[in-house]
């Protein structure tokens, strides 16, 4: 009986809220590990192609609070969870942070491309992303506010000091280009003077003429970063063609810094 009275007031006052994929979970656990969090996005599911199973509904209807990031799934699927639950608030993580087209493919295509939503893919850009969670969190439970400052603090200075290990790894390097096979780590590339190749066109997986003019392209390029969500057949082919390395790197992994320490890593063995 004490037991249960101590622990009602966790139980009175805990506060659910949705996201969309596991790298924001990351961020709202680092700042606010009394928060249930519901993820939309399983690990191993696609954001492009996933639908919601009657478990994560029912999440939905007792989240006070949605976090969107700009992926795929949020485009398909947020008018009806909004539906499910109109009084629960949605909001823009990356609000604070510019977002450009999906690059690495030829310009023409980059004009009518989507916005790029993989923004935690880069530590400058994850501190802001922070920034925008610590103020809806501080707003949804007030009380515990000193305590998530505290916590975003100490994220951010381990972020600064991964920015810092990132660019020592990379500053040297002198192949400043990489390949994907789908074009997630933009902004990484953006923030640390590099640039990705990717083979997906459109969405699609590549057709042989594209693939010849990638080979010519990608010459001397030795990584090629594939993801366990994607075709891996023409990322073979490319990959044998050019003697590049093959990488798999999940930029949808819960854990966000180590993920970004392993590209960076991995980037670094292959570009000397």
């Amino acid at each position: 009986m004490k037991i249960f009275i101590m622990l009602l007031p966790l139980l009175i006052f805990a506060k659910t809220v949705s996201v969309s994929i596991l790298p924001q979970k990351y961020i709202v656990n680092r700042i606010a590990p009394d928060i249930e969090v519901n993820v939309m996005v399983p690990k191993g599911a696609n954001p492009a192609t996933y639908s919601p199973k009657p478990s994560q509904i029912k999440a939905v209807k007792s989240s006070t609070l949605y976090f969107t990031i700009g992926v795929p799934f949020e485009r398909a699927n947020l008018q009806k969870l909004k539906s499910i639950n109109p009084d629960m608030k949605i909001t823009d993580m990356g609000r604070y942070l510019k977002r450009f087209p999906i690059s690495g493919h030829h310009h023409e295509d980059e004009e009518h491309a989507h916005p790029d939503p993989h923004l935690w893919l880069s530590p400058p850009h994850l501190m802001l992303l922070a920034r925008a969670t610590l103020e809806e969190l501080t707003l949804l439970n007030p009380k515990r506010a000193k305590e998530y400052v505290k916590r975003y603090e100490n994220f951010v200075k381990e972020l600064a000091a991964l920015d810092r290990d990132v660019y020592s790894k990379l500053l040297p390097i002198k192949k400043r280009a990489f390949l994907v096979y789908h074009p997630s780590f933009g902004y990484f590339a953006k923030v640390y003077r590099l640039r990705q190749i990717a083979i997906e066109k459109e969405g699609k997986e590549p057709s042989g003429r594209y693939l010849a003019k990638l080979v010519k392209e990608a010459k001397g390029v030795k990584i090629l970063i594939i993801e366990p969500q994607f075709p891996k057949k023409s990322a073979r082919f490319l990959a044998k063609r050019i003697g590049a390395k093959i990488v798999v790197i999940d930029p949808l992994e819960y854990n966000v810094t180590k993920t970004i320490s392993k590209l960076a890593e991995e980037i670094a063995k292959y570009s000397h």
